[in-house]
């Protein structure tokens, strides 16, 4: 188990890139990247019923991982899903403190360890394996826009008292649900427990089916009420809200 795990303050470094475009809907990035960090990492290992804590130490990794994003769409990020797998079995260059003492030290251990890490690693991503990580569903995230939903925050009432002095600093946060765009905000009204805010916004709509517009009111970072509206059809009596 770890009793300290700190990968330290220095970022990996990218040595070259290639891109490849293709007919499908992709774009792919195959990297060369070295990444000698300064981490605190100690790991306490057991065994035969004897406890003993290892240090990792210099620890420098070089690695060339391609990079799929895929497939692309209209909506931002761009892209529904990112495929990461490596091109060759990476190096991976580390010593380990046993009880203050240089492990790696030991006639023939050193290879045996970068061994073992070569042949796990390349099991679970040498390509064309690769690790798998979704952004959006892509079947909503090919879906293009079919309107502009025009929202205005008018006012709240009679606002739940959220401090001592029996008042509250309201505002408001509406974004559509499951969407990955940051939320649109209110300017916050200061010991109201009665705010009138009249402030306008868009929306963009894909799929007025399915998609519902979540209204969130805030005292500094606590939810005071939630309000959630489904669209039925386009006009001046588009939707319906409920709390």
């Amino acid at each position: 188990e770890f009793e300290e795990l700190n990968l330290g303050s220095l970022p990996p470094t990218f040595q070259g890139m290639k891109v490849y475009s293709t007919d499908e809907k992709e774009l792919i990035m195959e990297l060369s990247m070295k990444w000698a960090g300064n981490p605190n990492i100690i790991v306490a290992v057991k065994a035969f019923g004897l406890r003993a804590t290892v240090q990792v130490v210099d620890l420098q990794v070089f690695a060339s991982p391609r990079i799929t994003l895929k497939p692309l769409v209209p909506s931002f990020p761009c892209f529904a899903n990112i495929y990461v797998s490596l091109m060759e079995k990476p190096h991976v260059d580390f010593g380990l403190k046993l009880l203050g003492a240089d492990a790696m030290a030991i006639p023939g251990l050193y290879r045996i360890v970068q061994e073992i890490i070569k042949e796990q690693v390349a099991k679970m991503y040498l390509w064309p394996k690769a690790l798998e990580v979704q952004i959006m569903d892509p079947s909503k995230a090919m879906k293009t826009p079919v309107g502009i939903l025009h929202v205005k925050v008018l006012r709240a009432l009679k606002l739940k008292k959220k401090d001592i002095m029996g008042a509250a600093d309201p505002y408001v946060k509406l974004k559509l649900k499951d969407d990955k765009l940051a939320s649109k905000k209110t300017t916050v009204k200061y010991k109201n427990l009665n705010p009138e805010w009249n402030e306008e916004f868009n929306v963009v709509i894909k799929d007025p089916e399915s998609q519902a517009l979540v209204l969130n009111v805030y005292d500094w970072e606590q939810v005071i009420s939630t309000f959630t509206c489904k669209f039925r059809s386009f006009g001046s009596n588009s939707k319906f809200c409920k709390s």
